[in-house]
This record gives structure tokens, sequence and C-alpha cells, in this order.
């Protein structure tokens, strides 16, 4: 399997699953691979293009209740009778599902549609839930007739027994002989607390004794009746919530096939919502597919954007028979950056995901990507670093057509650089003759050179400032670039005297290389300002069209609200009309003006929420789309934090975030990265349902640490949990030498809070998560 950690696509997938609310979902984004044909691409570009409608509406549906799924599912598939924890974990699955219901209600695209269609009715089940059990997961006392009469006799009979007792407590005979005048329960049986060595003076039965043995707990012989009645009332209360949770999974069992197929929507669901939301994030777009092709516009590196770096966008287009860049510029330039880019964008497409560049780009659908970066030895191979590139390099000599991509950083740079040059050369070489998509970094000289048109390979370069010798990352296509060693050397405080003395020992070639190169830089700056000029013109163009875009918007806003107010004229004249029939005619009349009203055209307006995704480019459009009272994410603090009021003169908003109340410029306002779960409100808004719903449960992870420390944490965490009336906790330890893994379970074990513990399911962490549920 081709491995793709040098290209950092593993913490793009880390970014990713993040991004999900279940631990089943987060899984399966850590395992994303390219998928097996164009149209499954494009159909994942799809619906992850409808899941970023659904965002843009302000609400991201969660699915928590997926990762508690596996326990109660088993459950009813074995038919086994659920208890009250288990029901809860039922209980969230159906809430959840119904939320998500209501969020898409008015969402009409094809894959939202499908979805929709494979989720259940839940409230019949949940009904039927809640008839039993309330919010909080205790059993309702009229569940049942008969459980509703057993309770009220109980709460009679703890009365009696109450005042009998009472009664015998206050008799004056009896101040000798109890130890204190009150009632409590022993044994599930109500006692008085009598006088070690006057129990016989005391007609009863003893139960238990202190440990001082000054007090003993004995059952008058008065009460021993209804002591008896209020036990057999117990046991028949139990026997009847018995029969009720079987009665009841029973029917969550016939529910098994509408069970699956919802967990399998909400499970699709949350993974295109993460993948819609990291899109948001990057700003990404979805690009076309093309087999003669390469035309990445604005390309950006995706965990740049992610850092909120200020991002350098290149332009790198590759086709017909020029297909293999040769990149080439000064060290620390961004060579390997724009590198990788290139590599994520087309990796990342190929995936179905949308990629950090223009919409308009065009990338071939890739089946093969090889990988050339970085340190590739191994010591089981016996291969140097050297050795093993040269093994990739081979490799991708045999690989031929446009469906392979070749991304080689300093190719042939680890050796001689006369034969490294050489070597490099006839790979390239070969490459181009294999008319595959390549891009190759270099600084060996001769390599820069020498390749003619119709060659197959293209130059290219990334700029540096010749005052300051600093990179400006901006990408020149069709020059090669300067290595600038002995200018870094200068920028690096080396010695004036050592590089004077390098510049003796360049050979004549080197020199004359070093001439034409800055003939090169000159030509370089010339493209520069053109390309600058254009960028102008590009910018002012892109702003003419937002302006006419925002007339067109106000024209239809405007053409709306006009014909509403004539509709609604209208119609209230023909309702005037209707009212003011004479009692002979108006059936007639009032057939006639309602076919009159039918036959009126129907008015479709568009959705307030523009569905045009456009970046924010003035305080004006911030305002709208972030008014007071919005969460956002502050970047220059890396905080959540919430607006409270407009902007002043400077563009700067005050935000409160952390109990500080700072004053930020707009432009370093994101959208925000932690994601509220909006189940209860949802429901709430068509149902009258009571929600009770834990957002998260409580995590308690100990990888890493050493065993003392893992158990003094998990040891706060559990008396934390068993302060707050929690159910279960869930403790992430991985797997390792599985020495901590066997501390925590042991500890759990013999823990005076932990009911029991068991391993998570295997689709959602398996042996390396425990969760333990806590007594009651």
């Amino acid at each position: 399997m081709q491995t793709y950690r040098n290209l950092d696509w593993n913490e793009i997938l880390e970014q990713l699953a993040k991004l999900a609310t279940s631990d089943l979902v987060r899984n399966r984004l850590r395992d994303i691979e390219p998928l097996a044909s164009l149209e499954e691409a494009m159909q994942s570009f799809r619906e992850i293009s409808e899941a970023q409608h659904l965002l843009s509406f302000g609400e991201r549906p969660f699915m928590e209740s997926l990762d508690l799924y596996p326990n109660w599912h088993q459950r009813l598939k074995r038919n086994g009778v659920l208890q009250t924890l288990e029901l809860k974990d039922v209980r969230r699955f159906c809430l959840e599902a119904m939320a998500l219901t209501e969020i898409t209600s008015e969402l009409k695209g094809p894959w939202i549609r499908s979805m929709k269609e494979q989720i259940m009715d839940a409230e019949a089940p949940l009904s039927a839930i809640d008839h039993v059990m309330g919010p909080s997961g205790e059993i309702r006392s009229d569940a049942s007739e008969a459980l509703y009469n057993l309770n009220r006799e109980q709460n009679s009979q703890v009365k009696n027994l109450q005042s009998t007792l009472d009664r015998i407590v206050k008799k004056n005979d009896m101040e000798s002989v109890l130890q204190e005048r009150f009632v409590t329960t022993r044994e599930g049986r109500w006692v008085l607390p009598v006088k070690g060595g006057m129990q016989h003076a005391f007609g009863g039965i003893i139960h238990a004794s202190s440990q001082s043995k000054q007090t003993v707990f004995m059952e008058p012989e008065e009460v021993i009746p209804l002591n008896n009645r209020l036990r057999q009332l117990e046991l028949e209360i139990e026997q009847e919530i018995e029969r009720l949770l079987t009665s009841l999974s029973e029917y969550l069992s016939t529910q098994l096939n509408y069970f699956e197929r919802t967990h399998d929507a909400l499970a699709v669901v949350d993974y295109r919502l993460a993948q819609a939301k990291l899109a948001d994030l990057l700003e990404a777009n979805v690009c076309q597919f093309s087999d003669t092709k390469l035309n990445l516009i604005d390309v950006r590196h995706p965990l740049l954007v992610l850092k909120n770096e200020n991002v350098v966008s290149n332009t790198v287009l590759l086709q017909n028979k020029d297909r293999v860049l040769l990149l080439s510029g000064p060290n620390a330039g961004g060579k390997t950056v724009l590198l990788k880019a290139v590599g994520l964008a087309s990796h990342m497409a190929c995936c179905g995901l949308p990629i950090c560049a223009a919409e308009e780009s065009t990338i071939p659908f890739f089946k093969n990507l090889t990988i050339g970066i970085g340190d590739s030895q191994s010591v089981d191979e016996a291969l140097s670093t050297f050795a093993a590139h040269l093994k990739i390099l081979g490799q991708a000599g045999t690989l031929r057509g446009h469906e392979n991509l070749l991304l080689i950083d300093e190719i042939c740079g680890s050796t001689d650089p006369e034969e490294g040059s050489a070597l490099a050369r006839s790979f390239i070489e070969k490459y181009a003759l294999n008319q595959v998509f390549a891009v190759i970094t270099s600084h060996l000289g001769p390599l820069k050179v020498g390749w003619e048109k119709g060659s197959g390979v293209t130059n290219g370069s990334l700029e540096y400032d010749q005052q300051s010798g600093l990179p400006s990352y901006k990408f020149f296509m069709g020059v090669p670039g300067r290595s600038l060693a002995l200018l870094t050397a200068r920028r690096v405080g080396v010695d004036e005297k050592i590089l004077d003395r390098a510049l003796e020992l360049l050979s004549p070639e080197a020199k004359l290389e070093h001439s034409y190169l800055r003939d090169i830089e000159s030509l370089k700056d010339d493209l520069q300002r053109r390309q600058k000029d254009l960028e102008n013109e590009s910018r002012s163009a892109r702003e003419s069209k937002r302006k006419y875009m925002t007339l067109i918007q106000n024209f239809r806003t405007e053409r709306d609200q006009w014909l509403d107010r004539i509709i609604k004229k209208t119609e209230k004249k023909i309702d005037s009309l209707i009212d003011q029939s004479q009692a002979a005619e108006v059936f007639k009349r009032h057939e006639k003006l309602s076919q009159i009203k039918s036959e009126m055209p129907e008015i479709v307006k568009a959705s307030t929420v523009s569905q045009i995704k456009r970046k924010i480019e003035t305080t004006e459009e911030f305002e709208k789309a972030y008014p007071p009272g919005s969460m956002v994410h502050i970047t220059s603090v890396n905080q959540e934090g919430i607006i409270q009021g407009r902007a002043n003169a400077k563009g700067e908003i005050p935000v409160l975030s952390n109990s500080m109340r700072l004053m930020i410029h707009w432009n370093q306002l994101r959208a925000p990265n932690h994601m509220s779960n909006p189940t209860s409100q949802a429901i709430r808004r068509t149902s009258t349902v009571s929600v009770s719903l834990q957002d998260t449960e409580r995590v308690v992870d100990v990888r890493g640490m050493r065993v003392d420390e893992a158990i003094g944490q998990l040891e706060l965490q559990l008396d934390a949990a068993a302060l707050a009336g929690e159910d279960r906790i869930k403790i992430v330890h991985g797997h390792g030498t599985e020495a901590l893994k066997k501390a925590v379970r042991s500890h759990l074990s013999r823990s005076v809070y932990v009911k029991k513990w068991k391993a998570s399911p295997q689709e959602i962490g398996g042996d390396g998560v425990t969760w333990a549920e806590l007594k009651d």
C-alpha cells in the first residue's frame, strides 16, 4: 500500500477526524483512500457540496449516539432485555435521528433526500421508551396501572410503618431501651436502635448491630407483618418493572432493521459533514478532471491554511507533452511546500475531497501517486538514504501514461554533483518519454539548463527578493531559479572573507552559469512586473464582478419584496370580495375567486442563506455574516470568542474570550472550530418530547502517562463522575505494552464506584478503550 506519510497526508486526516462527532466516523476518516473511479469522486464532490449547504444554515447535527449503538444493538439482536442505561442510549439515538430530520427538513438535494429516506420515524420507539422511563433514566411510577397501584400501596405501607414506629419511639417506657429516638432500615426492613444488652427486654427480631456493639437494630414484633408486606411489594414492583422492560425490549427488537438503516445514514451524514466542515475551513473548491492537463490555480498547502498562516498561493500548469516540472530556487524558498501542495491537491481530489485551489482548477484522476520526499532509508532492507531514493526513482521509471503522478524532492541530490546530475537527467528524460505527470525539485545546476522545446520538461522557480535575499514563495513557470547558496550564507551571517574566497574558487563554468542565471533573473523581474499588473487587473475584475453580483442580489430581493406586497394586496382584495358576497351567491362566487387564486403564478423565492460561497472582503459583509452574539475563532490567540458589538472605524470588533474583552480586527476572525450540539433545540422546534441530553460522555485520556499518574487521574475523574451522578465514563488508554491497560482495568475492578467495565467495540476504539459503568 502506498504510504503518504511524507506528504503530510496523515496530519490532514487527523484534522479531518477532529471534525466528526463520533469515534466510529473518526476512525473511518483516518482510513480515507483514493476512490476507484472518477465518477465516484464526482459523486463525493456533489454530496460534500450538499453537506456544505446544510452547514451554511448554522446547525451541525451531532451523531454521538453512534458510539453507544453497538452495545444495545447487540443486546437486542440476542433478544436481551435492555436496562435503563441502555434505554437511555436508544433514546439518545432516536433524538439525534429526529433532530437530523428536522434540521434537514427544508433541504431538497438528492443526497440529503436519500439520507432522509433511510432515517426511521423515531417518534414511535421514543414514545414507547418515554412511557416506561423518564428522561433521566428513572422508571416512571405510572408506567403501567399495576405499577402505579403497587407504588401507591408501597407509599401507604411506608407511612403506616413510620407512624407505627414513631408511636413506639414516643412511648415513655421505651426511653431506657432505645439508644436513639429515630427509625432506620437494615436489610430492607424498618428497625429501631436498641441499647446493647436491652434486646431481651424488647420483643422483636435482631437484624444487625453497630461496630461498637453498643447498639442493636431490632424489628419490633408489631411491624413484622407490615415489613413483610413492604418487602413483598418491593419484589412485585421489581417483577413489574422487569415485565415492562422485557415488553419494551421485545418491541424495540421489532425495529432492528429501521435502527440499522438509520445508523448507517447517521454515519454517512457525520462522515460527509466532517468533510464539508474541512472544505469550509480550507476555503476549498471542487475541481474538474482531465486526462491531458494539470492546472492548479491558486493552489495552497492545506496545513498552512488550517494554521491561519499568510499563505502565498501559486498556479501550476502542466499540459500536452510538457508534463514534467523541474522546480528550482533558493533554500527554504518553498519548493517542497509547493511540491506537497500539488501532491495533496491531486490526492485529495482522487479521494473525493475539495482541494485548496480555485474552482476552475483541473487535475487528471491519478491512479498512482509515487512519492520521493524525505529520508527513505531502511536498515531492514540494507538501504542507505541514496539507495532508497534510487529505488523509488527506478520504480517510477516503469510507470506510463497520464494516470501517474511523480513527486520527487531533491532528485539525486545526495551524491557526487556531476554523477548525480547525469543520473537525474537520465531519469527525468525517461519520465518525460513515458508521458507521466511529475513535479521534481533540484539544486543541481546542470539540470537547470539544456531542456529543449519538445523535451517534455519545463522549468519552474520560486521567486526571491534580490535586495534582501529573502524568498517571496511566488512561483514562476518556464524559468529556472538560482539556489543562492552564497547569498543564503551571507544572510545567515557567514564571514565575508569565507564568501569572497568561495567566489574565487568557483570554476569558469560555474561563473558562466551564474552570469547566465543573472540574465534569467532579469527576465523573471520583468515577468514579475507583468504578473503583478495582471493580478491587479484580475483583482479589479473580481471586485467589479462582486459589486455586480451584489446589485443583482439586491435587485432580486427588492423584486421579491415588491411581488410579496402585490400578492398580499391582491389576496386582501379577493378576500374582501368573498366576505361581501351575498348569501345566495356565496358558494358560487367563492369557488370562482378561489380558482383565480389557484391560477395566480407561484413565486418561488431563494433561501435567505446565500448558496454561493463567497470570501468575506469588507467589514459590512463580516457584520452581516457574524452579528453580535455569534461565536468566532480568534486567529491571533487561537481561542474561541463571542462577538459583543459592531466594528469601530478601524474595523475592530469587540470580542469576549475567556472573560477578557478584546478589540480584534475583523480579518483576524474566522468561523468557530468548536461545534455545539443542536439536537435539543431542533427537537424542541417541532416536538413536545422532553429532551435531556448530556452533551458528551466523560472521557479520561491516559495515553502516554505512567501507571501511577494514570490511576491518579482516573480516580479523580471517578470521584467527579460519581458526584455529578453520571452513568459511565470512557477511558482511553491505548494498547502499548498493555501494562497501562491492565492497571486501569484492575483498578476499575476494585473501585467502589464501578459496577462493571468492558472493552469498547472494535469499530469505535476496540481494546484500546474501556467503558466503566458506575453504580447508582
